[in-house]
């Protein structure tokens, strides 16, 4: 057995030798049976590993958003849902305070489409049903559009880099609300919102035989006017309450793994920090119901949250995600568990 390897082996070298058109002379002696069995066994162990891998397909994890632009000409809808329950909320201190459960229902729908190789163009609508106690309601959130610049393809070696530009319309309900509703029938911050986000992302291959796919957006929000509110208004406000409001700048950091087990099936998990400086009003703060000076605006907050999810993508252009979002720790915010579903389509 040993001598047929060892003449396959020389007549293999010698026809490749004449396709590339150079004579080779024939080794006068054969490669020791020692060289020829540690290639054979690096060869099986190459098999074995080359057998393993395999192309993973990715749909994205639930929060952080991609680093890659759709290319000209193709077009993308992902649905998601978010169920919610806001039933503490952290104060000063980061310490869960307990309040009545706030239920949010939260349809969204992105629609993008890739305008030239290296921009492409997202719009985000938005709606919200929120229940409290025996008050409920239902209104359109705020609208956002925005510019995908890419700055860098993926390579083997180097990442994906992609700049959005966002621009936040508020469509959603601020102001004049019902102050039998305990603040339910807000479902927009009523200001204009720029985003500025730097995203990154890559594919490892090399790490292991399950590839992963990283992923980091750093976020800078700031609103372009001030919002005028009146009476009851996102912001608190009261009776005969009437002025500006200018919403905190803020800062938002997400960044994500996505581990193939198969082609089809991934486990993905992201990790949110975000942060909002204070928000200021000017002109006549108004009353509350019992007669004291109302309350407009806010503290600075932050929050940290995490999100886990299952993947399951049937083919390259087309996945299903279901997860659950919940908050780590936080100052002056919501202490949340949000159940999550989308779907991602592309063509």
């Amino acid at each position: 057995m040993r001598k047929i390897l060892l003449g396959f082996l020389l007549l293999t070298s010698t026809i490749v030798a004449l396709e590339k058109g150079k004579p080779q002379e024939l080794p006068k002696q054969p490669p020791p049976i020692s060289t020829v069995d540690e290639q054979l066994t690096q060869a099986q162990k190459d098999f074995d590993i080359a057998r393993k891998m395999f192309n993973p397909w990715y749909a994205g994890p639930l929060l952080t958003p991609s680093a890659h632009n759709v290319p000209p000409g193709m077009f993308v809808v992902q649905p998601y849902l978010f169920v919610t329950n806001t039933f503490a909320e952290f104060n000063g201190n980061r310490k869960s305070v307990n309040q009545t459960d706030l239920w949010t229902v939260n349809p969204l729908c992105l629609f993008q489409m890739g305008w030239f190789s290296w921009l492409d163009f997202t719009i985000t609508a938005q709606g919200f049903y929120n229940s409290k106690g025996d008050q409920d309601f239902f209104y359109w959130g705020d609208t956002s559009f925005e510019w995908g610049i890419q700055l860098l393809k993926e390579s083997p070696y180097k990442p994906a880099v992609r700049m959005t530009v966002t621009e936040t319309v508020p469509t959603g309900r601020y102001e004049k609300l019902n102050p039998k509703k305990n603040g339910v029938d807000a479902t927009g911050a009523g200001a204009y919102f720029t985003n500025l986000s730097l995203n990154v992302s890559k594919v490892f291959w090399w790490v292991t035989t399950h590839p992963f796919a990283w992923r980091l957006s750093m976020n800078y929000a700031f609103p372009t006017a001030r919002v005028q509110v009146q009476r009851f208004n996102a912001y608190g406000g009261g009776i005969d309450t009437r002025g500006k409001v200018r919403p905190g700048n803020k800062i938002a950091i997400d960044t994500s793994i996505e581990l193939s087990f198969t082609q089809k099936w991934v486990l993905a998990v992201d990790l949110a920090y975000t942060y909002q400086n204070h928000s200021t009003f000017s002109g006549h703060k108004g009353r509350t119901p019992t007669g004291g000076i109302a309350s407009v605006g806010g503290p600075s907050n932050d929050n940290l949250s995490c999100a886990p999810a299952i993947e399951y993508n049937p083919s390259d252009h087309m996945g299903f995600l279901a997860g659950v979002w919940f908050a780590i720790t936080g100052r002056n915010s919501g202490d949340f568990i949000s159940g999550i579903v989308t779907m991602y389509y592309a063509w």
